[in-house]
C-alpha cells in the first residue's frame, strides 16, 4: 500500500517558513481499493506572477495504525503564459522503515539536485529537464481551477530528480449531471529500473469537474495502478 501511495502521489499534484495560513487549503481522502487510507493537503499562493506551494499526504484511519506514511513535498516558481516555471522544489518522505530527503534547485540552464541517494545508472540526467514540472507543481496544475477551452487537453513532463513521466491528457466528456470527465495516461519515460518498467509503464487515470462560478474544480481523481485503483475525492 505505502507503494500505491507513493505513486498517487508523484502522479498529480515545503519551503522553509511558509504557512498554511497565506493561501486556500485544499483536502482530498485518498481510496485504495475502495477503502479510505490516506489524506492529502495542499495549499498554493499566487502573487506577482510567482507561486508557493505545500502540500503532504499521509496514511489515516485503519492503515495508520498497521503502516506510518507520510510524504511531504513543496515547489516555488513563476507563471508565464499560464504555464508553471519551478525555481524550487523539496520533498521528505518516511514510510516507517526508512527516510528520504531531495531537493531540486532550477536555474536557466541547470537544474541541480541533492539527495543522499547513491546515484544508478538509469537515473535521468537533471540538466536534460528543464521542460519539466517538479511533483508539487505537476499536482497543482493538474489540480488547479480552469476554464473549459484546453481543460482536457493537457499534455507536460514531470521530473523529481531521477524519474521522467509524461502526463498526458487524451480526451473528455460532460456527464449526464453537468460533470465534465477527462481521461489521460501517466507514461514511464525514464530513470526507472528495469524492474520497475517490468511493473509498469502506462497508468491510465480519470478527472472529474464540476462546474462552479464560471470555474472546473477537481471533485476527484482517480488513477489504475499495478497494485489496484486509487482515487483522491475533494473533501
Amino acid at each position: 500500500m505505502r507503494i500505491i501511495l507513493t505513486i498517487c502521489f508523484l502522479v498529480v499534484f515545503l519551503s522553509p517558513g511558509y504557512s498554511y495560513n497565506k493561501a486556500q487549503q485544499n483536502i482530498f481522502d485518498v481510496y485504495i481499493l475502495g477503502l479510505k487510507l490516506g489524506r492529502l493537503n495542499y495549499a498554493v499562493e499566487l502573487k506577482d506572477n510567482l507561486y508557493s506551494a505545500a502540500g503532504n499526504l499521509r496514511s489515516t484511519g485503519i492503515f495508520s495504525v498497521v503502516s506510518k506514511y507520510k510524504f511531504e513535498a513543496s515547489s516555488q516558481g513563476k507563471v508565464e503564459n499560464g504555464l508553471f516555471k519551478p525555481k524550487y522544489y523539496s520533498e521528505k518522505s518516511d514510510t516507517g522503515r526508512r527516510k528520504e530527503e531531495k531537493t531540486l534547485l532550477y536555474s536557466r540552464s541547470s537544474i541541480e539536485l541533492k539527495t543522499k541517494k547513491t546515484p544508478k545508472p538509469y537515473w535521468q540526467d537533471p540538466n536534460e529537464q528543464l521542460d519539466t514540472l517538479d511533483p508539487m507543481s505537476a499536482i497543482i496544475f493538474i489540480l488547479r481551477d480552469q476554464k473549459k477551452a484546453n481543460i482536457c487537453a493537457q499534455d507536460f513532463a514531470m521530473f523529481d530528480g531521477i524519474r521522467r513521466v509524461k502526463i498526458k491528457f487524451t480526451h473528455g466528456e460532460e456527464t449526464s449531471d453537468g460533470h465534465l470527465n477527462c481521461h489521460g495516461i501517466y507514461t514511464r519515460m525514464g530513470g526507472y529500473s528495469a524492474k520497475e518498467l517490468k511493473d509498469g509503464r502506462n497508468f491510465p487515470f480519470n478527472v472529474k469537474y464540476e462546474y462552479q462560478n464560471e470555474f472546473y474544480k477537481v471533485i476527484s481523481f482517480q488513477i489504475e495502478t499495478n497494485r489496484g485503483s486509487a482515487k483522491f475525492v475533494r473533501r
